[in-house]
């Protein structure tokens, strides 16, 4: 058994003189390293700052809002969506962000009395297609359509009112004969 002392070592023999050895206890700096800039966050004057995010009078977000793009494509998509919910081939829930809380609720009570009478599975295959719709702009930001909806073994007409809201078109009435 080898017993270790727990002594100082000796000197160790001097390093080669290719890798000098860096002096103890002393912090090296590069010599392009400039010191940090001291920043003076006293505001001397009281004036308005401008923010950062204006470079040159530029702001980041744009100064008028995006116009909305065409809502008839939407219009379609919704109402055909609604009449598939009655129909029940579809959920719903896929229709919630493009309509009013009452128009989901309306649709959702609609297509419950559909699922729950007898002969239900009965449902034709037919796929709802659009024969026509008509869309009028009656400002910036709200929008009517009329849309004819072929329902397989029946055609249905519809109408919409669409209005802006957060930068996006929302179905906020909606008929389906």
């Amino acid at each position: 058994m080898t017993t270790t002392s727990l002594l100082p070592l000796a000197p160790a023999a001097p390093r080669s003189t290719s890798v000098p050895a860096a002096p103890a206890g002393r912090l090296l700096r590069c010599v392009a390293d400039r010191t940090a800039a001291v920043v003076d966050v006293r505001d001397k004057e009281a004036r308005p700052r401008v923010p950062r995010h204006v470079a040159g009078s530029r702001p980041l977000a744009p100064a008028a809002p995006v116009p909305l793009p065409d809502p008839t494509s939407l219009c379609c998509a919704v109402v055909r969506a609604a009449v598939e919910v009655l129909r029940g081939d579809r959920t719903v829930h896929q229709l919630a962000r493009w309509v009013t809380p009452q128009i989901y609720d309306t649709l959702a009570r609609r297509a419950r009395l559909v699922v729950d009478t007898p002969g239900h599975a009965d449902a034709t295959a037919y796929p709802v297609t659009i024969r026509r719709a008509r869309v009028m702009r009656l400002g910036a930001d709200v929008a009517e359509a009329t849309v004819v909806v072929d329902d397989g073994g029946r055609v249905r007409a519809a109408a919409a009112r669409l209005e802006a809201r957060r930068g996006a078109w929302r179905v906020v009435a909606l008929e389906i004969g």
